[in-house]
This record gives C-alpha cells, structure tokens and sequence, in this order.
C-alpha cells in the first residue's frame, strides 16, 4: 500500500504539479488515485501468482478482465487532473469532480468485494461437488457390501440343496456332471466377488463400483493395486482420475466378446513416481487429435471429451505424464500414466 501511495504522489507531482496544492480536492483525488492503483495491483499480484492449484485456474481471464476496471478508473482520474491542470475547476464543478472521484472508488470497491465473493462462493460449490461424488461413491460400495451379504446369505441357505443335488449325481456315478456342478458353484460371483480390493478407502471404492458394472456387462474386470501407492493422492483427485479412466475404457470395452480391464498401480522401484497402467479392450482404433489424445466418438462432441481434459489436468497436477496408444495386433487401448509422489 505505502509502495503505491508513494508511487501515485511522484506521478502526481511530475505531471501535475499545481493539482495536490488545491485545497480538499486535490488530497480526495491523491487517496482515490493511490486506491484504485492499489486494486490494479492487487489484481495483476493474483494473476501471476495464483499459482497451479486447480481451484485457481478458472480465475485466471477474470482477473485480467477486472483489471481493466481499475486501469479504466486511473485513465479517467488522469484526464480529470490533466484539465484541473491547465484550467481551475470553479464552483460547483470542483465539487462535482470530487464526488466522480469518490464514486470511481466505490465502484472499484464494489466489484473487488464481489468477486471475492463469487470466489469464494466457486469453491465453496467445487468442495460441495466433491464431497458428493465422495458421499455417492460411499453409498455404492455400502451398498455394494450389503447386496453381497444377502447373496452370500442365499447361497448358504441353499448348500444344502446344492450337497443334495450333488448326491444324486454321486448315486448315479456321474463325475463329469459332479465336477461341473461344483465348478459352476466356485465360480459364482458371491463366490467370487471381493469388497477389499486396495488398501485405499475411496478408491476401494470407486473400483468396487466399476467391477460391479463390469459384472453386469460381462467384463473381465482385473486390478492390482500396490499398497500404498497413491496414499498421496488427494481424494477428489482419485475421483477424478479414476473414475474417467474406467468410464472411458468400460464403454470401450462394451459390447465386445471377451472384453477385458486390466488396472495395475506400482512404485517405480527408486524413483518418487508411481506407474498407473490400463488396458482394455477395444474394437476400433481411435483417431487422436494434434495433442496425441483420441477424440470421442459420441454424437455430441461439443459435451464429450471433459473426462480426457480431467485426467490431464491431475497428471499436470501432479507434475506427471500421460501416454496413450492403441495396439492393433491384440486389439487393445494402452494408457500409461505416471505420478511423481
């Protein structure tokens, strides 16, 4: 603030040498000048170091933007001074230029007071937004847990009818059917189906969904999560990441005979950087932009693709890189993603 005043008074006083000696008037443009200096200033200091942060980044072109408030309030002032200047302001016109004065202040405090508040109230919406998505994912892995539960419960209410029907089969000496009977029983999805698959809350979580999905559309939904791998991950980053990567490769893989999802997350053995791989099935090659991205097949272009821009946006996040291709021979889509920790 001093650097400013400071500042407003050696320009004042080279340009416009007579204009501080008025009496009331020239101190009231003197502290209107320095103010609205200072809000140019403030904004231009949030512009350059707002920093990476995610939350930030959609405030960069509406900082540049507010600033032309400010700038366009100094023009005004300067023209203001540049007639007092060279011809006096006599009553009431003095007093009126004041009041412009005074008025421009309370404009800029205005519209600096309110985009405060917008920003403030944009994030409050971001960490609103997170904390359903983080709520929604709870619900389907509780969920996910209950209905488990009662499948399990059913299949032991009916053991005993299963060891009964394996009985007959054992009178009539039918080993082939015997051993297709228990098969068909092991490789049930009560069975089979695990609620513990990494050691992390949230993304146990969002993996437990999308197997179940899998499930439902005869995918072979494959993970290996190292322990501890992505403990550093914020958990709406997790959401983020994660959920558009097994979107994409799950519609990918629709439909298609034997599809497959293959997730694995390592340590870089003496390295900071974790390695996330997924493959996944897919029937067509994809066809990539300039920036090495495929582009969506969807109708409506124009509302697809934000699920790629999100996934680069934590790999930039995270100082880390994102390598797609596709693999023509085995017909499947590659993504390597590396986090640095």
């Amino acid at each position: 603030m001093g650097i400013s005043e400071l500042a407003v008074f050696g320009i004042i006083s080279r340009f416009f040498p007579h204009f501080l000696l008025e009496k009331g008037g020239g101190l009231v443009f003197y502290t209107v000048f320095s103010k609205i200096s200072l809000f140019a200033v403030i904004y231009l200091l949030i512009y350059f170091f707002r920093g990476n942060k995610t939350n930030q980044e959609s405030y960069g072109h509406s900082e540049i933007l507010l600033m032309l408030i400010p700038v366009s309030s100094i023009f005004i002032i300067f023209t203001l001074l540049s007639i007092g200047e060279t011809s006096a302001f006599t009553p009431p016109i003095d007093f009126l230029v004041t009041i412009c004065a005074v008025f421009l202040l309370m404009v800029n405090l205005l519209v600096f007071g309110i985009n405060q508040y917008n920003q403030k109230k944009s994030q409050e919406y971001a960490d609103l937004q997170l904390l359903l998505q983080k709520e929604s994912d709870s619900v389907e892995y509780y969920e996910m847990m209950l209905a488990q539960n009662e499948n399990q419960s059913i299949l032991i209410h009916d053991i005993k009818k299963h060891l009964q029907s394996i009985k007959l089969l054992n009178e009539k000496h039918d080993s082939d059917k015997i051993n297709a009977y228990i098969q068909q029983l092991m490789e049930s999805s009560d069975l089979r189906e695990t609620t513990n698959i990494c050691d992390n809350e949230m993304l146990n979580a969002i993996l437990c969904r999308y197997q179940r999905q899998c499930n439902d559309k005869h995918i072979h939904f494959h993970t290996d999560i190292r322990s501890g791998t992505v403990q550093y991950i914020y958990q709406h980053d997790l959401t983020s990441l994660f959920c558009n990567l097994l979107e994409n490769a799950m519609e990918s893989a629709e439909n298609i005979p034997d599809s497959f999802i293959e997730l694995t997350v390592q340590k870089k053995e003496n390295s900071p950087f974790v390695i996330i791989i997924l493959i996944n099935s897919c029937q067509n090659t994809p066809v990539y932009n300039q920036e090495g991205v495929p582009v969506s097949h969807k109708s409506d272009n124009g509302r697809h693709g934000f699920g790629i821009k999100s996934i680069k946006k934590v790999v930039k996040q995270y100082h880390g890189n994102l390598q797609m291709y596709y693999d023509n021979d085995s017909g499947t889509f590659h993504t390597i993603i590396t986090l640095k920790q």
